[in-house]
């Protein structure tokens, strides 16, 4: 990753040296102007060297679309303030991780997934012996987890045209937040085949490096079970219930432990494969 890191006072600098260790990665390093004359003698010391910035603002807008990802050095809230004119997608943005001076946390604030800033909130967490904070609820709830958790739940959903990536994943993980039901135990999705152009659904699954599997309206009839019939459904897409339906098709031998669930367009359902 091309990563900037942003700082502001010698303290700073001293953290974000540190930040070098980090492998694989590009680093620049960007300190706020006032400490100017500390750059030659921390880049001797250190050999990392720093390009000096008047207006966090300027630099912020002008790296944003540069970068893979962002490091501030500071306070969340100058971090945040920076960002806020800019975010546009979790899909597009970079990731942006914020750490406090002392280095006691790395708090992990923008494009976790898609952008990698939950990863990079660990690995830079190692580096500087840090407390990863990472709050999407997907890896909050499976950091949580003190047992190992087996991996074998189909994910069954189904979703109204054009609801994007961002409202999936929010949706499921809430919903299955609400059932104490771990996100990262899911391995497959299941669906109706009308989807397999929903460009939402589909990016959902990328993000999540998820199988999807497609089911026809016939294939999704024959499935035996008690489900959650919707006469809308069944007009809209030829049968009456998908997400079970789905789930159950795609899991084999098993049972559902989460039924149909709705919320902002989007249905889910949870099968738990033997």
């Amino acid at each position: 990753m091309k990563i900037a890191v942003i700082v502001f006072s010698k303290h700073g600098m001293i953290l974000g040296t540190r930040l070098k260790k980090l492998s694989g990665h590009q680093m620049n390093y960007y300190v706020a102007r006032r400490h100017v004359s500390e750059i030659d003698a921390i880049s001797e010391t250190t050999g990392v060297n720093f390009e000096s910035f008047d207006s966090v603002y300027d630099l912020t807008s002008k790296l944003f679309n540069q970068m893979d990802a962002l490091v501030f050095i500071c306070a969340t809230g100058i971090a945040v303030r920076a960002i806020a004119p800019l975010i546009k997608s979790k899909l597009t943005d970079p990731a942006v991780i914020v750490c406090d001076e002392t280095g006691q946390f790395a708090i992990s604030l923008l494009s976790g997934h898609v952008g990698g800033a939950n990863q990079l909130t660990k690995e830079i967490a190692q580096v500087i012996d840090a407390v990863p904070v990472i709050t999407t609820a997907s890896d909050s709830h499976a950091a949580i987890e003190d047992i190992p958790q087996t991996k074998n739940l189909i994910l069954g959903i189904g979703c109204r045209r054009g609801v994007s990536a961002e409202t999936i994943e929010r949706v499921a993980t809430i919903l299955l937040w609400n059932e104490k039901i771990p996100f990262n135990r899911v391995v497959e999705m299941a669906t109706i085949d009308v989807k397999k152009d929903e460009e939402g659904l589909l990016q959902f699954a990328k993000i999540f490096e998820l199988p999807l599997h497609f089911y026809s309206a016939e294939e999704l009839k024959k499935v035996k079970g008690d489900f959650f019939a919707s006469e809308w459904v069944s007009k809209t897409v030829g049968v009456d219930n998908v997400c079970e339906r789905a789930a159950v098709l795609c899991g084999g031998k098993g049972k559902l432990i989460m039924k149909k669930t709705a919320r902002d367009g989007v249905t889910v359902a949870v099968y738990e494969r033997e």
